[in-house]
């Protein structure tokens, strides 16, 4: 009875069972990212409603912020004093309104992140591939000055999506041009991460730090030297976890929009893959 399905919520279907879904009208995808459809060999054009729930980017913002706060009060040097029985003598920390964070990838996860933070009194920057202006944003910088953006950000907040444009976009040259005592948080994709040249670049400046949630090969190998690095916060792809009576409440009324206005639009832009 494939051939009278007309919607389909997928989440990591497998390309076998797609393949007899021949009849669909739209896919709804049950998380944030559409590569897990856009991937699969059988897919064409089929219209693809993104998942959009505030509940879900709430999320990634209390893990987000998590980071931050972690590494603005230094929390990592008082564990580790504790750990050997040592009163720490109080560190110098920054307040909110000195820190200026970059969130790259400002769509609809990114502006939530984003808004939140400005709401805490952070100084918060974006960049996005096309020239926009988003409430609450100091300032969106557009592809031709990622380079100002990172060198401004004392944060950068990874966000992007796995399109082909952004493998391996932050590379040694990105972090080069990072602060010497700046902090990366990927809660995007591991595929926009040169991970050779994270490690490398981690190794020789023990003051950066990185707040990993994302990797390309997960779950990640135990073998692989981001474990032992000490200057790495790692955590198992678990900051934007769907929250899903939210996400099916999403899902369910844009259905009900689609069956009064007969109307189905392609969330997704085939030619930029995301």
């Amino acid at each position: 009875h494939y051939d009278k399905i007309d919607y389909a919520i997928v989440w990591n279907l497998p390309d076998k069972l797609f393949a007899k879904l021949k009849n669909l009208r739209a896919i709804f995808s049950l998380g944030a990212g559409v590569e897990h459809i856009l991937n699969l060999p059988s897919y064409k054009d089929t219209p693809i409603v993104r998942l959009k729930d505030p509940a879900l980017a709430d999320r990634i913002f209390n893990h987000v912020l998590s980071q931050i706060l972690n590494h603005q009060l230094k929390l990592e040097h008082y564990r580790k004093a504790q750990k050997a029985k040592v009163w720490q003598n109080e560190l110098d920390t920054y307040l909110n309104n000195q820190i200026q964070v970059g969130i790259l990838g400002a769509g609809f996860i990114g502006t939530i992140v984003g808004q939140n933070l400005q709401k805490l009194n952070y100084n918060v920057v974006g960049f996005k591939n096309t020239s926009v202006k988003k409430k609450n944003f100091l300032k969106i910088y557009s592809k031709n000055k990622l380079n100002d953006f990172i060198k401004s950000s004392d944060i950068i907040i990874s966000i992007l999506p796995s399109t082909p444009n952004t493998t391996n976009f932050i590379n040694k040259k990105f972090l080069r041009k990072m602060k010497k005592k700046s902090l990366l948080i990927n809660v995007g994709r591991g595929t926009s991460v040169n991970e050779k040249d994270l490690i490398s670049h981690l190794k020789s400046n023990k003051n950066f730090y990185a707040s990993l949630d994302v990797f390309k090969e997960e779950p990640l190998s135990k073998k692989h030297p981001l474990w032992s690095l000490k200057n790495v916060i790692i955590t198992p792809h678990i900051a934007g976890v769907t929250v899903l009576d939210s996400a099916i409440e999403q899902i369910h009324n844009r259905w009900l929009q689609i069956t009064k206005t007969g109307i189905i639009k392609n969330d997704v832009n085939l030619k930029k893959g995301y």
